[in-house]
């Protein structure tokens, strides 16, 4: 890791979705020479009293982390930063992201794209340009739940949702028998069960693409070529 404690550290909306971020990370990286090694940047559990708010995660605790300049330390530690935030709240005052356009909606790519330089104008132009492909970002389209639908629906058209995806999931749970996942209660374990065939490379690849934002995080982790060393 190059003198580097961890190889990401994870800045998420909250526990839930970094429990599935680091699950896609595991299976992504699945069959090099050891796994991945994370750091939960955000939310922070080992918050102190002064910075409170970052043991809660809401995008707009992301974006101060960003803004605040935390994510220097994160990366003094860790080779890499992941910002994971989803895009059903980018409307809002503050995220200032439309997600339409001329009354129509706008094509997952280029929603990824806006909300990736709303990110990065939170990070600051020198700090992009100096940390570089050091920075990843995570946007799910329009919730973290609709990366986790092609693991459970059977049919394409729910595989493919962008919208909906928290009660399309529920349903295609139940119908397996599996525990329902809510965003309110922040039940990890639930999530992690949702989210466990992504542990698998091939089944990440193979039904992770199939969710349009799913799939650009995919492309922009093998466009980076990273490879992880054995630990000295």
């Amino acid at each position: 890791m190059s003198g580097y404690t961890n190889d990401f550290a994870l800045v998420a909306e909250g526990v839930t979705d970094h429990a599935v971020l680091k699950t896609v990370l595991l299976g992504f990286f699945k069959g090099q020479l050891r796994e991945p090694k994370f750091s939960m940047s955000q939310p922070d559990r080992d918050a102190t009293t002064e910075n409170e708010w970052q043991r809660f995660g809401n995008w707009e605790n992301v974006f101060r982390y960003l803004r605040e300049g935390h994510h220097r330390y994160a990366l003094q530690f860790n080779q890499y930063l992941v910002v994971q935030v989803d895009t059903d709240c980018s409307e809002r005052p503050g995220f200032d992201v439309p997600r339409h356009v001329a009354g129509e909606r706008l094509d997952v790519p280029i929603l990824v794209e806006r909300v990736v330089e709303r990110i990065r104008k939170e990070i600051g132009e020198d700090d992009c340009r100096m940390y570089g492909e050091r920075l990843l970002f995570a946007v799910c389209v329009d919730s973290l739940e609709c990366w986790l639908l092609p693991l459970w629906a059977d049919q394409e058209i729910h595989q493919v949702r962008t919208t909906g995806c928290l009660e399309a999931l529920n349903r295609e749970l139940a119908r397996q028998d599996q525990e329902r996942v809510s965003p309110s209660t922040k039940q990890v374990p639930v999530y992690e069960n949702a989210a466990r065939g992504y542990r698998k490379r091939k089944e990440l690849l193979e039904a992770g693409r199939k969710n349009p934002s799913l799939g650009i995080f995919l492309d922009t982790l093998e466009s980076r070529s990273i490879t992880l060393a054995v630990d000295d």
